[in-house]
């Protein structure tokens, strides 16, 4: 949800950006540190066998890369030790700037879940209601094909090959889906998410523990 408020803080969304920066080379880092170590092993390798083969035919040692690369390597560890200080450093400023201001990021998340939950709840309610004609526009035809039944189609065909129903024709199982209750109960849940609503710690466990005891 910080990402949802973070716009309102200029100063906690420069460090969001400078941690993610970090976060960013020093991943890099890693990997170029990780490709030279292995390079650097693959040449090592190399310059032994190139030496021992030109001091066996009575040539010149060739220059090795081996050394070169190594340098590398060991500037590379350097930088990528100094990026995860960085990102160190930079964890601690954001840990510390969420302490310093711990009501008024609340304040502006509580904010923001009252606002998300009222769209929530607006667009549960769009939803309920064409729900609910969906479910009239169904009781309808139920009543209007037992009221006025169709006419039985004359049978001039030959024998047709029988479909066994098994168990008890519910809505549920011609229609497929949940129960019409499990839908509309699930719609009003939402809606109600339109009221306002305390974030608390430990919220979660308490509603838990009620419908335990329920």
């Amino acid at each position: 949800m910080l990402e949802a408020i973070v716009g309102s803080l200029p100063e906690l969304k420069a460090l969001e950006d400078t941690v993610a920066t970090l976060e960013r080379k020093s991943g890099e880092a890693q990997a170029r540190v990780q490709a030279l170590a292995h390079k650097t092993a693959q040449a090592k390798e190399f310059d032994l066998n190139a030496e021992a083969a030109a001091l066996n035919s009575g040539r010149k040692v060739p220059n090795a890369s081996e050394p070169g690369l190594r340098e590398q390597l060991e500037g590379a560890g350097r930088d990528a030790e100094v990026l995860e200080r960085r990102l160190a450093l930079a964890v601690g400023d954001r840990a510390r700037f969420l302490s310093e201001h711990h009501a008024e990021i609340l304040a502006l998340l509580e904010a923001a879940h009252a606002e998300e939950g009222q769209r929530v709840a607006e667009a549960a309610e769009t939803a309920l209601q064409g729900l609910l004609r969906r479910f009239a526009a169904e009781d309808a035809a139920r009543d209007l094909q037992r009221r006025h039944p169709a006419p039985a189609a004359e049978n001039t065909g030959g024998p047709e090959s029988v479909s066994v129903v098994w168990g008890a024709l519910t809505t549920q199982n011609l229609t497929g889906g949940p129960p019409r209750g499990t839908l509309e109960g699930t719609l009003r849940q939402l809606i109600s998410m339109g009221a306002g609503t305390v974030i608390e710690a430990g919220a979660e466990n308490d509603d838990e523990s009620g419908e335990n005891a329920a």
